[in-house]
């Protein structure tokens, strides 16, 4: 039997730091889908790039506006065409259960 690289522990952290849900068997079966996604970036770190030339962009080359401090809109007005509002906030449907 091979070592896992994922232990179920690691599965837990990441779903309770997604704050999502999940039964133990909906747990297990992310642990040979991170596996793979492991192995993939294994496969991309072992990859010969010696000859391979650097390109990249630089956001220096672009032409840029100088950050200034503005005054916000009010409150009120921003949520003016809100259809509904609470304690300052916009409400929108829930999306998960």
């Amino acid at each position: 039997m091979s070592k896992t690289k994922i232990s179920i522990e690691e599965v837990r952290r990441l779903a309770s730091l997604s704050a999502l849900d999940f039964t133990e068997e909906e747990l297990n079966s992310f642990i040979p889908e991170f596996e793979k996604i492991l192995e993939f970036v294994d496969q991309v770190k072992n990859c010969d790039t010696d000859d391979v030339e650097i390109e990249y962009t630089s956001h220096k080359l672009a032409t840029l506006r100088e950050d200034e401090a503005k005054e916000s809109s009010p409150q009120e007005e921003i949520l003016m065409n809100s259809p509904k509002t609470k304690k300052g906030s916009f409400c929108v449907p829930k999306m998960l259960d």
